[in-house]
């Protein structure tokens, strides 16, 4: 894998699904990415190649709740990698200690608005929608 696009194509042919949120101008700002496992779900927020978070979350019905057992920030190749060598949740060696969700990372049902940052960070890109 030697680029984003590459990343994300790896990313989908495990299961993941995107969205591309825009700006005002329709320029694509943030690209969400998450995939679900019985009790937890992965995700994946790239705002530019330069910065991406990435999390395992825990699956929580208690509203304002952002719990994860494990997080990355940094550049979005380096989280792309990092999500991809993170074990399966029933596998050895899976984190399991949840804790506050980084600042960077919006989750569902965490109670905070979702701000879509101003500006382009990449076009959007020729990664197909495989499943």
């Amino acid at each position: 894998m030697n680029n984003v696009d590459e990343g994300l194509n790896a990313l989908i042919q495990r299961g993941f699904r995107f969205q591309h949120l825009r700006d005002r101008q329709g320029a694509v700002s943030v690209i969400i990415g998450s995939y679900g496992w019985s009790e937890y779900y992965d995700c994946i927020h790239i705002h530019g190649e330069r910065d991406a978070a990435a999390a395992r979350a825990v699956m929580n019905s208690r509203p304002g709740a952002d719990e994860v057992v494990w997080s990355y920030d940094g550049n979005a190749l380096s989280a792309i990698r990092a999500l991809l060598e993170l074990p399966k949740p029933h596998e050895p060696g899976a984190p399991r200690l949840a804790k506050r969700a980084p600042s960077g990372l919006w989750l569902p049902g965490s109670g905070h608005d979702l701000v879509v940052p101003p500006g382009l960070f990449l076009a959007p890109s020729a990664y197909s929608s495989r499943g």
